[in-house]
């Protein structure tokens, strides 16, 4: 059972919402779907990623894009239908040197992620992209969840102008890191997959999920083990393994 808590506004259109549940587990990378009504308009759940996850108190970060997602974003106070934690999270290392590299809402899972290297006692290098400075959210906990963060925006509103690739392209020449950690736009964790190689990379793959569990299949991603399911296969995986060319 899920309640609302709160909704507070944390970048433009975009809002962080704090639910209480019964679930005192959840691994990074993890996603909740919520039924945004009792009726069917609209008639999938929309699937997010925990943000956070401390006690009884679970987080998500919702960017408005629709219909659904602007429902959401207003909900009161009071019992909310939740399906999850769900799905494959990250692989957490330990006593590693981390390098995290979020595109978008895709930076939500990797503050989770992040929190937990820090608990393992690895070392965590953050580059944090975004489109321009008012979609930046959160940026105050990001920093205190890092060793080092780099802010990186398309139109050099915040921090360093450029895209996340090229960041981390000149920072693994003075670095080693032991795993990468993404998630955002696929164009990205494409090119940081053919860009990075041979470091390991973990990618946590946006997909729109139908069920949400596996049965409409609706979610699938080419790998080269053949098509999975994002949804309970992922959506976090090996980015070598994917065909980023397939549909």
């Amino acid at each position: 059972m899920f309640t609302l808590l709160s909704t507070k506004p944390v970048a433009n259109e975009h809002y962080l919402l704090t639910l209480q549940s019964d679930v005192r587990a959840s691994k990074p990378g993890q996603f909740i779907n919520i039924k945004v009504t009792s009726n069917t308009d609209p008639l999938l759940r929309r699937p997010f990623s925990i943000f956070d996850h401390s006690g009884t108190n679970l987080q998500i970060v919702v960017r408005v894009v629709g219909k659904a997602t602007r429902q959401i974003a207003v909900l009161h106070p009071g019992a909310i239908d939740c399906i999850g934690p769900s799905g494959k999270g990250f692989a957490i290392v330990t006593g590693k040197k981390a390098l995290l590299i979020g595109g978008g809402v895709g930076n939500a899972p990797l503050f989770y992620c992040a929190k937990k290297l820090r608990e393992r006692n690895s070392t965590v290098t953050y580059i944090y992209g975004a489109t321009s400075q008012n979609t930046i959210y959160m940026l105050d906990d990001y920093k205190n969840i890092s060793n080092e963060l780099i802010v990186v925006t398309d139109d050099g509103s915040a921090g360093v102008e450029g895209n996340p690739v090229d960041i981390a392209k000149a920072i693994i020449k003075t670095n080693n890191f032991d795993m990468i950690y993404t998630c955002g736009p696929q164009i990205m964790m494409q090119r940081l997959t053919q860009e990075l190689s041979p470091i390991p990379i973990q990618a946590s793959l946006e997909r729109y999920f139908g069920c949400g569990i596996g049965l409409c299949s609706g979610c699938t991603v080419a790998t080269k083990n053949g098509y999975r399911r994002a949804c309970i296969d992922g959506p976090v995986f090996d980015a070598y393994d994917v065909l980023w060319d397939k549909p």
